[in-house]
């Protein structure tokens, strides 16, 4: 028997407060009730609030069916008003406005998660007509803004005179096929920096161009050292051979962070070998590393332009990172960059 997307009643909510007050976690709940588990998960965030301990005023996060029994009800009045909707899909409306608002999902990777979780609402529209309903102000808690990759008018620069380092290994000298995206283990790296003048830390950002892999470590501060300590702690987490085979190359820019190529290709036990190979890309050709401009834009749906990276703990890290990794894209046939590196390893 499938799992129920359809809209919890007053029973229900009741049952949901006292599994949930026993300690039972929202996975299990959804499987005792006989509902999906991101019905249950909306639910529980619904009648989120807090008791007060009156013997010693601690405070402790709990679940009312009362609360989410009122906010539903209150959900269905607003929905009720917009008549370009099924009025009594308000489910819909809250999963969109939750994958939105708290997964960072674009509107077609939503579409493509109902597609692909086999779930059924009672609104049918296309990518086009959802946007029109985010316009229109279908969705209470969700504006345009609130999308990923708005563009912006681009603003011509003048721009800077930036030489690659000498001694480091020209993109003009890298093999084709890394170009076409032919073979899995050639890798893109970047950073991302926080606000000029504040904070010490930044992101170190490695992509798999193929499947679009994506590796992020926390760094001490900006510096070619960091970098290539950063890579000797991977290297030393896979081993030598194994970090050989899954860091063939790696694009790099001419930022001073990536000046040390000897460092970065030689391997951190074997000084005499090579664990990889470096290639520079030219002076402010951002689109010869296409795969990390692109993934640094999700980095920043978490963490947006003026974040103090000194604030940001390494879990934090990790978990922009899985969901990263787990985001279905468009350009990999709506699998994630997981599913497809899985696949390549299988081969």
């Amino acid at each position: 028997m499938g799992k129920k997307y359809n809209q919890l009643s007053r029973e229900d909510r009741i049952q949901i407060e006292a599994l949930y007050e026993s300690g039972m976690k929202a996975v299990k709940i959804a499987e005792q009730l006989g509902y999906h588990y991101s019905t249950i998960y909306r639910e529980l965030k619904r009648g989120k609030t807090v008791r007060r301990n009156r013997s010693d005023w601690s405070e402790k996060e709990i679940y009312s069916y009362d609360k989410g029994q009122i906010k539903y009800e209150e959900n269905k009045r607003k929905c009720g008003r917009k008549r370009i909707m099924h009025e009594k899909d308000e489910e819909f409306i809250e999963y969109v406005e939750m994958m939105i608002s708290d997964y960072h999902y674009s509107p077609a990777a939503i579409m493509e998660e109902i597609k692909r979780d086999g779930m059924e609402y009672k609104t049918k529209i296309c990518l086009t007509t959802f946007y029109n309903y985010i316009k229109a102000g279908v969705f209470p808690n969700v504006v345009l803004a609130d999308l990923p990759y708005r563009r912006k008018k681009k603003i011509k620069r003048k721009q800077k005179v930036q030489k690659r380092f000498n001694k480091g290994t020209s993109i003009d000298k890298r093999p084709k096929e890394i170009e076409t995206r032919e073979e899995v283990g050639h890798w893109e790296m970047d950073s991302v920096v926080g606000p000029q003048g504040e904070g010490e830390k930044t992101l170190l950002v490695l992509t798999e161009r193929k499947t679009r892999k994506e590796i992020i470590r926390l760094l001490n501060n900006h510096t070619s050292e960091e970098v290539v300590k950063a890579l000797n702690r991977i290297e030393r987490d896979l081993g030598e051979k194994k970090f050989r085979e899954t860091f063939k190359s790696i694009t790099v820019d001419n930022g001073t962070e990536f000046s040390d190529w000897e460092g970065m290709e030689r391997s951190r036990r074997n000084k005499k070998r090579k664990r990889t190979k470096i290639y520079y890309c030219h002076a402010y050709r951002s689109c010869e590393r296409g795969s990390n401009e692109n993934l640094n834009r999700m980095i920043r749906r978490w963490f947006p332009k003026g974040t103090n990276f000194d604030d940001v703990s390494k879990s934090e890290v990790q978990k922009v990172e899985n969901w990263i990794n787990q985001y279905p894209r468009e350009i990999l046939g709506w699998k994630s960059s997981d599913e497809m590196y899985q696949l390549e390893q299988a081969i």
